[in-house]
């Protein structure tokens, strides 16, 4: 996967992820998604006074650029990253749930049932289930109602 590619599908995953704070726990991209924005927000005024701090003190030039250069570079990973991440195989202790939502929404027909089972289940696929299933579900995508409640 070239860097171009990587950048694309990590924007479209960044804009796919649910934005739950439960499920920010179980998946690592969800907290770098709000590290990614929180740098959005801040990084103009840190480059700002990064470039003022080079004009009134007398710093060497090579290390301002060096410290902008590296804080641009910081998003920019984390959206590479997000783009490798969706595309990696999901684990196997997920691909039971992956099934158990699926058959969910299947039995509820939100979902067609697809004879193909060739494809390859990934986090991309795997987040939009999740985005489907609480849209259709709420908050407890597909749990059971029965569910028991031990006192």
């Amino acid at each position: 996967m070239n860097l171009v590619k990587a950048f694309k599908t990590g924007q479209r995953y960044m804009e796919l992820c649910p934005k739950d704070k439960v499920l920010s726990y179980s998946f690592p991209e969800l907290k770098i998604i709000n590290h990614i924005k929180t740098a959005k927000k801040y990084l103009p005024p840190i480059i700002i006074a990064l470039a003022v701090w080079q004009y009134y003190m007398p710093a060497q030039l090579a290390v301002t650029i060096i410290a902008i250069l590296f804080a641009l570079s910081l998003p920019l990973k984390g959206i590479c990253w997000l783009g490798k991440r969706s595309q990696s195989p999901l684990p196997l202790n997920l691909v039971d749930c992956y099934n158990h939502i699926q058959s969910k929404l299947i039995e509820k027909k939100i979902l067609v049932e697809n004879k193909e089972t060739n494809e390859k289940l990934t986090f991309e696929s795997f987040m939009k289930l999740i985005t489907l299933s609480k849209k259709h579900f709420g908050n407890y995508f597909a749990q059971d109602d029965s569910s028991q409640t031990y006192d």
